[in-house]
């Protein structure tokens, strides 16, 4: 997702916060972490959803009949230009537009243009329907600055944008079918930049800032889906144990069923879990005297068996307003010679540059290509029953059985240079020399298509291997944003979930927001040991540039021994990972790199006693 929508989340948590309807005494927010990162698919435009009690407390009209912002409107636009002097969003274009752009309200109206409250199902309602659908493909335009819209009823049917990924509901709705159709806006798997529905589940969330009465609505729904489509919630399923991944060989593979059943047990007998595999009262990683016993062979899978549980937990997809709160900067810490020296020697940014030779990548591709499984022409089944219809009823014979092998000979092949440059903008030269040595062009004429996705996609894996293993990283000149990162980009207040954090006394914040189970053990050894002086989770916008991605490190820590030292940190659960050649094990090379043209030591760690 664009940098631009993903803060939208924190955009509608704060108008929320401010705008309160008369009708509903407290709001609770069961929005995650504002600052959640949606960077593996680059999805279109991300919209939030209003819901609101009355059309007066966003738009209303003076004494001569012109319309005037209401409340809601008001508060929006406050917290909307205070959003946008702050320093992280200064770069983001659709903030640049007028105001009045970027939300808008889709409300009926009388014959006279005025709008007007409705139930939802009446003609006035159709027509704004109408107008919604028509200007959907509109709103899924990433040049289409409109972000936030305001709405009297549920929508109905009649709206359908797979986009939206918040919706805050400003009015007090007591009934469940509303409340269906309300939260059923945003029920859509979401498009990307090129139309294609976006599967990734860490993209496919859905927020809803909403009332009290949702908290009750929640549960009853989810019993009746576990009641009517056995979908079932708070109750982890042997299969999700089955795709726990360990590291065979340099390999990653799921545990697998007989692996799984073993940990069921081991859960089920430490009271973790019921035999229906339910969680327990006894899960609780906070808690100071949980553990996890795991049998020696499967004692490194723990810390994910652990946060397997934690996501199936209700409590950490619905909770109230409380749970959220501020996480101050404590600025005592900030200003001290400990974290100045630190934050000096880690700010400077750096660029990077590959260094490869083309007689190497064909070497590779060459020799990747001669491994490869031969392309078979296919073969189509054809099989051949009859049905009979008797008194007794419907009868089945099979027939005959035959094989057949498809031939490609007769058809036109595709221009197999211009598909391979297209997927790996490599030169034609290049493609031809890859192809001619590797002795596999024959193939070709099996099965064509299959031919060309098997070769470029090892053209592309070699490409990636090379690109990693060939960078330089080389620091940037100068002082500023552009050359180091700056220190007003520690927010005095930060809001954050108390359920995911971590109080602490050695880090800039009050408060460590971790995303694992491992994280969290970490930094609280972290927190305890005399020789950690000070230690700071690197916020998200702390990215390194590397050929497949931002990287985002970990934790840069203070270490006094007889002398200081400046330490980065990559936790893991396991190192396994990083034997893998994939794109996360790459990222974290290449911050290996980027440290160490920075002299700072970089190191993965599983458990703080590492450090």
């Amino acid at each position: 997702m664009q940098l631009t929508d993903y803060h939208a989340k924190y955009f509608a948590y704060q108008l929320t916060k401010r705008c309160s309807s008369d009708s509903v005494e407290k709001l609770a927010s069961v929005l995650a972490d504002a600052q959640v990162d949606l960077n593996p698919h680059q999805v279109e435009a991300a919209l939030s959803l209003f819901f609101v009690d009355r059309v007066a407390n966003y738009r209303d009209y003076d004494a001569a009949g012109q319309p005037v912002k209401g409340k809601f409107a008001k508060a929006f636009e406050v917290e909307l230009a205070a959003l946008a002097k702050d320093e992280r969003f200064r770069e983001l274009e659709w903030l640049k537009q007028p105001m009045d752009k970027l939300h808008n309200g889709y409300f009926a109206q009388d014959k006279k243009g005025v709008l007007k409250d409705t139930r939802g199902d009446t003609q006035a309602d159709d027509e704004v329907y109408n107008l919604i659908m028509k200007e959907k493909e509109r709103l899924l335009s990433p040049d289409e600055p409109l972000r936030f819209i305001f709405s009297h009823s549920a929508l109905r049917e009649g709206w359908d944008n797979p986009n939206v990924f918040q919706i805050c509901t400003l009015n007090e709705t007591r009934s469940a079918v509303k409340k269906r159709q309300e939260i059923g806006r945003g029920l859509r798997l979401p498009v990307d930049q090129n139309g294609l529905r976006v599967f990734d589940e860490s993209v496919n969330k859905l927020y809803v800032m909403a009332n009290e009465s949702y908290e009750d609505f929640a549960r009853a729904l989810q019993t009746e889906y576990e009641e009517e489509c056995g979908v079932t919630f708070g109750k982890v399923p042997l299969t999700a144990l089955a795709k726990i991944i360990r590291v065979v060989d340099g390999e990653e593979r799921p545990i697998g069923h007989e692996a799984a059943v073993t940990i069921r047990d081991v859960l089920v007998n430490q009271k973790l879990l019921d035999i229906e595999g339910r969680i327990q009262p006894a899960f609780d990683p906070k808690r100071k005297d949980f553990k996890l016993e795991l049998p020696e062979a499967h004692r490194e899978l723990a810390p994910a068996v652990i946060d397997l549980l934690a996501a199936y937990q209700i409590e950490r997809h619905i909770r109230r307003e409380r749970d959220d709160g501020p996480n101050k900067l404590k600025k005592e810490v900030t200003l001290s010679p400990e974290f100045q020296a630190l934050w000096d020697h880690i700010k400077p940014k750096t660029t990077y540059r590959v260094e490869f030779g083309t007689d190497r990548l064909v070497a590779r591709a060459v020799d990747a290509i001669k491994r490869l499984e031969k392309i078979e022409i296919p073969k189509i089944n054809v099989v051949t029953g009859q049905i009979g219809v008797t008194k007794g009823g419907v009868t089945t014979a099979a027939v005959g059985a035959a094989q057949e092998e498809a031939n490609y000979l007769s058809r036109a092949i595709p221009d197999v240079l211009a598909y391979l440059q297209n997927e790996t903008e490599l030169t034609r030269s290049t493609l031809v020399r890859i192809l001619k040595e590797s002795g596999r062009l024959g193939e070709l004429f099996n099965n064509p298509q299959r031919f060309l996705d098997a070769v470029a996609t090892i053209l592309k894996y070699e490409l990636h291997r090379l690109l990693v293993d060939g960078i330089k990283y080389e620091r940037i000149d100068g002082t500023g944003s552009a050359a180091e990162w700056e220190m007003l980009l520690f927010k005095n207040e930060e809001l954050i979930n108390y359920l995911t954090a971590l109080q602490v006394k050695k880090s800039v914040y009050e408060y460590v927001v971790y995303e694992s189970e491992v994280e969290r053990k970490f930094a609280q050894r972290l927190d305890e040991r005399q020789d950690i002086k000070l230690f700071v989770k690197l916020p998200g916008w702390f990215e390194i540039d590397t050929p497949v991605g931002k990287y985002n490190p970990d934790w840069a820590i203070v270490k006094h021994e007889d002398q200081t030292l400046y330490l980065v940190r990559e936790t893991k659960a396991t190192r396994n990972s990083l034997k893998l050649r994939s794109s996360e094990a790459d990222k974290v090379e290449c911050g290996k790199k980027h440290f160490e043209t920075l002299g700072v030591p970089f190191a993965v760690a599983v458990t703080a006693d590492e450090v």
